[in-house]
């Protein structure tokens, strides 16, 4: 399957679903995954007709869906029939600027990201969530692409992708380059709303605080990993002890799903 640059299935989904191939991505010995294997996205139920051919094409045939279980019931993932779908909730709870809630009046208190993306690595109960999501990503014996995804492939995406590089061996300065994609069609609705809370509600703090909220951000993602370092001295102890990834399925997983 033809690839661009920006890792799309085909540009409308692209722009508009958040998704990217990551084989995009090299690690500085020139190395790089499988093209057409590992996907992160954001939404997957409205694809175009176009991109869901592609995906088939790509052999996709693993769905991990990050978002709780009030978005999953609201929107349930529509699939077609081969591909292994696991709902994996890495927060348990709609949170302004992760679930992105529909709706002026969902739009209270928006949290601070730094807070809530250093909280989700650190969290039992989304590190359980991480560990089991990287139990089916590096599985030898999965077969086929896997493809990763929240509400808007911004947050709960960005840090499984983010952790998923890092194990890999990728530089920071490529992560967070990769991580940064999202801001676009992210700030597109971030500003939307950021108008719409001036207009209707009257209430400027909240809109400029929404608006930071639907942003992805280079120091949302720097807050998560520098808690990791924090607590574990680095990230690799963190990937083995707390998430089961040593070097050893570390090392197997490259030799089997990285080529050059």
């Amino acid at each position: 399957m033809k690839t661009s640059i920006i890792g799309g299935v085909n540009r409308k989904d692209t722009e508009k679903r958040n998704i990217r191939d990551l084989s995009y991505l090299s690690l500085e010995d020139g190395r790089k995954l499988k093209e057409g294997f590992f996907f992160r996205s954001g939404p997957i139920r409205k694809f175009t007709r176009k991109g869901i051919e592609e995906l088939k094409e790509a052999n996709l045939k693993t769905v991990i869906d990050l978002r709780t279980d009030g978005e999953t019931a609201k929107k349930p993932d529509v699939l077609w029939g081969g591909v292994n779908y696991h709902s994996i909730p890495l927060v348990k709870e709609e949170t302004i600027g992760i679930t992105h809630e529909r709706g002026l009046k969902a739009y209270k208190k928006p949290p601070v990201m730094t807070d809530l993306y250093a909280a989700i690595v650190a969290s039992d109960e989304s590190v359980d969530a991480l560990r089991k999501i990287f139990d089916i990503i590096f599985d030898p014996k999965r077969e086929g692409a896997v493809l990763w995804h929240c509400t808007a492939g911004k947050d709960r995406c960005g840090i499984v992708s983010a952790l998923f590089l890092l194990a890999l061996g990728y530089q920071e300065a490529d992560i967070f380059e990769d991580y940064l994609r999202s801001d676009k069609q992210s700030e597109k609705k971030g500003k939307l709303y950021r108008f719409l809370i001036r207009t209707f509600l009257w209430k400027k703090d909240l809109a400029q605080g929404v608006y930071e909220a639907l942003r992805a951000k280079k120091e949302y993602l720097r807050a998560a990993i520098d808690q990791i370092k924090k607590s574990y001295g680095d990230v690799h102890s963190y990937l083995s002890d707390r998430l089961g990834l040593t070097k050893k399925r570390i090392d197997f997983f490259i030799a089997k799903n990285m080529v050059g």
